[in-house]
């Protein structure tokens, strides 16, 4: 299948160019974002880990800029981190894996990325291995237990290597004086258990383990299409394994 039919043959979740000038038709385009993620322009040599891959953009974009990537997702969705009263009925499924984009992608792309079907709550070193990168991107604002993924994500990032976070954050609880969280999860949007502060947001990266945390930037990320976009605020940072 050629680059084009790839494209055309399937709804997808990103928006990535297989071929010069050949995009998918993806509900999140992110390229015009990537320069908000402070990602070294050259990973030469380097292992990197994408948390939540879904159609692979980021995965793609590491192995790019030369690294040896391994991507984590899961293929089932009813073992996604899902309120009872909103796990999907059998028929409400969809009608292939979350991984049928990416395997199709990493075809065209003749891309050697390593798609490992796991959850990050699952996800050891003595599994996987560790990392000098590890990117977690719109993940953990979905996550029922955000404190235990990033627990399970600082033993994968090697000492002195790099985790780099993106996520929702709550503009208005950072008007108070405590950290704070909001719950979502029984909105009509996509599932949020809970919205953190950027300061909460820090304060986790630093329970977890890491010493310096930093706030890269703040950005919006549009997503949609149509009468359908919408934009969402996101924090970036960037995190530290003591050596």
């Amino acid at each position: 299948m050629d680059a084009r039919e790839a494209a055309d043959s399937r709804p997808w979740y990103h928006a990535m160019e297989l071929a010069p000038g050949v995009v998918t038709d993806g509900w999140f385009d992110l390229r015009d974002d990537v320069h908000r993620y402070g990602i070294p322009e050259d990973l030469t040599g380097k292992r990197v880990l994408d948390i939540g891959t879904w159609d692979g953009f980021w995965a793609f974009e590491f192995e790019r800029r030369g690294a040896e990537v391994v991507a984590l997702d899961l293929d089932d969705e009813t073992k996604l981190d899902t309120p009872p009263r909103r796990v999907p009925a059998p028929d409400e499924l969809a009608p292939e894996p979350r991984g049928a984009g990416f395997h199709l992608a990493k075809q065209v792309l003749n891309s050697k990325v390593e798609r490992v079907v796991l959850s990050i709550y699952d996800a050891t070193p003595e599994e996987i291995g560790t990392f000098d990168l590890v990117f977690c991107g719109s993940v953990l604002i979905h996550l029922r237990d955000q404190m235990r993924a990033l627990e399970r994500i600082f033993p994968l990032v090697r000492p002195g290597g790099l985790f780099i976070s993106a996520e929702e954050y709550d503009r208005r609880g950072a008007l108070l004086p405590w950290r704070s969280a909001r719950y979502l999860a029984d909105r009509e949007a996509a599932v949020v258990y809970w919205m953190p502060t950027t300061k909460t947001w820090r304060g986790m990266h630093w329970t977890a383990g890491f010493d310096q945390t930093d706030v890269h930037g703040r950005f919006v990320m549009h997503a949609g299409k149509g009468k359908e976009r919408f934009g969402v605020r996101h924090v970036v940072l960037h995190s530290r394994r003591p050596r």
